[in-house]
C-alpha cells in the first residue's frame, strides 16, 4: 500500500500495535453497519481484532460488490486483518473455538440462535473461555416478539421513538442516514458494552453475554429530550421545540447560494451577540423571547441570510460569539480549516478518512492496517493468534479457510 499527502503508511506488524486498547483481543464476525464500525473504532485504538469473514467474502452494503472489491474505500474495515473461514465445517468451528480461548471478546450480528446452530453460541464459547465477553449486536435484541424479525435502521429507530423526534411541520422525513441507529445505537453501544464487559471480567474472572440492541441504544440516545419532556419542557409536537428548530435562534437558514448556515444561539448571551452583529438588537420582538414572535423573527432572519452566501456569513460571524457556523458537505468538511488545524483527516491509498477518535495524550490511536489490506483474506493473521504455518496450511487443505 502507499500513503499520500504526507501521511505515514500504517504499520502492519502486530508488534507495532499501540493505543489505549492494545491489551484487548477481539474476534469480529463480518457483517455490515454497526459491527464493522464498532470494531474499527476499537482497532484504531489498538485492540487486536481479527475479522472472520465468510468464504468468498461478505457483500458490501448498497452495492453488488464484495468489501475486498471496494479497495481503499472500505474504510470501516481498517486496522485489523481478515480471515475467511467456513463456519459450517468442523475444522472451521474448531479454529474459531481456539481463537476464542485466546481472546477477551467476540462480537457478532447474526440473527438470534444462528451462532448456536453453528456450535459457536455463548455456551460453546464460554466453555472454552469463561472470561469471554460475548457481544450480540442486533436490531431488536435477543428476546421479544420481534427478535427474529428482519429490519433496518429506520425500523429500529421508528420503534424506539427516535425517528418521531425528526418530525417537522407535521411530517416526518422520508428517511435519514443510518447514524442514530446503526452507527451510534449499534456500533458505539456495542463497543461500549464490549469494553465494559471486558473490564468487569478482568476483575471478576467471569465472562458474560452482552445483548446490544439498536432499539435499546437509540432509545437511550434521547435521554436528555425524554427528561425535558417528562419535566414539561419539551412538550410541543416535534419540530416546535427549542432543540429541534422550533425557535428562530436554533435552526438552519438558507443562504443566497442555496447552501445553509446553522444558528445555535440558545443562551441569552449568544442571542445578544447574534442580534448585535445583525443590527437587530433594538427590535423588541427579537428581545421579547416570546414564542408568539417566532414566526416574525424566523422570517426576518431568513430574509437576511438569503441576501448573502454561506461563506460570507461564515466570515461575517467569525469570532462573534454568536454560535453561527456553516453547514458543510462531507467533502467540504474534510477541507475546512477546523479539520486542517486538528489534523482530522489522513489520506491512505488516495482516500481521505477520519483519524482515530477520540484522541489520547499518552496512548494515541493509530490506523495499523490500510482498508485495502484489511479487506483481503490473510491467513497469516492466524500466526499472531498462536497458529503455526504448518497448521495454517492444514486448514487450507481441508477448506476450513481460503
Amino acid at each position: 500500500m502507499t500513503a499520500h499527502d504526507g501521511a505515514r503508511a500504517p504499520d502492519t506488524s502486530a508488534t507495532l500495535r499501540r493505543g489505549p486498547l492494545a491489551s484487548v483481543r477481539i474476534i469480529e464476525f463480518a457483517g455490515i453497519g454497526p459491527v464493522p464500525y464498532g470494531a474499527m473504532l476499537m482497532a484504531d485504538l489498538g485492540a487486536d481484532v481479527i475479522r472472520i469473514d465468510r468464504p468468498g467474502g461478505y457483500p458490501a452494503p448498497e452495492a453488488s460488490l464484495k468489501f475486498e472489491e471496494m479497495g481503499p474505500t472500505a474504510i470501516f474495515n481498517r486496522s485489523r486483518r481478515t480471515v475467511r473461514v467456513d463456519l459450517k465445517s468442523s475444522a472451521g468451528r474448531q479454529l474459531i473455538l481456539r481463537l476464542v480461548s485466546n481472546c477477551d471478546a467476540l462480537i457478532e450480528s447474526y440473527r438470534p440462535a444462528t451462532m448456536e446452530r453453528l456450535g459457536l453460541g455463548p455456551s460453546h464459547c464460554l466453555a472454552v473461555n469463561p472470561r469471554l465477553a460475548y457481544v450480540r449486536t442486533t436490531g431488536w435484541g435477543q428476546t421479544g416478539a420481534l427478535a427474529n424479525a428482519p429490519g433496518h435502521d429506520l425500523n429500529y429507530i421508528g420503534i424506539s421513538g427516535a425517528l418521531s423526534l425528526f418530525e417537522k411541520d407535521g411530517a416526518l422525513p422520508t428517511g435519514i442516514p443510518p447514524l442514530i441507529g446503526d452507527m451510534a445505537a449499534g456500533g458505539l453501544f456495542s463497543a461500549f458494552g464490549l469494553l465494559a464487559a471486558v473490564l468487569e471480567a478482568r476483575q471478576s474472572g467471569i465472562g458474560q453475554v452482552v445483548d446490544s440492541a439498536i432499539v435499546d441504544g437509540s432509545g437511550s440516545l434521547f435521554t436528555l429530550l425524554r427528561s425535558l419532556n417528562k419535566a414539561g419542557g419539551y412538550a410541543v409536537p416535534a419540530g416546535g421545540n427549542v432543540l429541534d428548530g422550533g425557535r428562530h435562534f436554533y435552526r438552519t437558514y438558507r443562504c443566497s447560494d442555496q447552501r445553509y448556515i446553522a444558528v445555535g444561539a440558545i443562551e441569552p448571551a449568544f442571542r445578544e451577540a447574534l442580534l448585535r452583529k445583525l443590527e437587530l438588537i433594538e427590535d423588541e420582538r427579537f428581545l421579547s423571547g416570546e414564542v408568539a414572535d417566532d414566526a416574525y423573527c424566523t422570517q426576518r432572519l431568513a430574509a437576511i441570510f438569503a441576501e448573502k452566501s454561506r461563506d460570507h456569513w461564515e466570515a461575517f460571524f467569525t469570532d462573534s460569539g454568536a454560535c453561527v457556523t456553516p453547514v458543510l458537505s462531507m467533502e467540504e468538511a474534510e477541507a475546512h480549516g477546523v479539520a486542517g488545524e486538528r489534523g482530522s483527516f489522513v489520506r491512505i491509498d488516495g482516500v481521505s478518512q477520519q483519524v482515530p477518535a477520540p484522541r489520547f495524550s499518552r496512548t494515541p490511536g493509530h490506523i495499523s492496517v490500510s482498508p485495502i489490506e484489511a479487506s483481503r483474506h490473510d491467513a497469516s493473521a492466524l500466526l499472531a493468534w498462536g497458529f503455526s504455518a504448518q497448521e495454517i496450511e492444514q486448514l487450507k487443505a481441508v477448506s476450513a479457510i481460503e
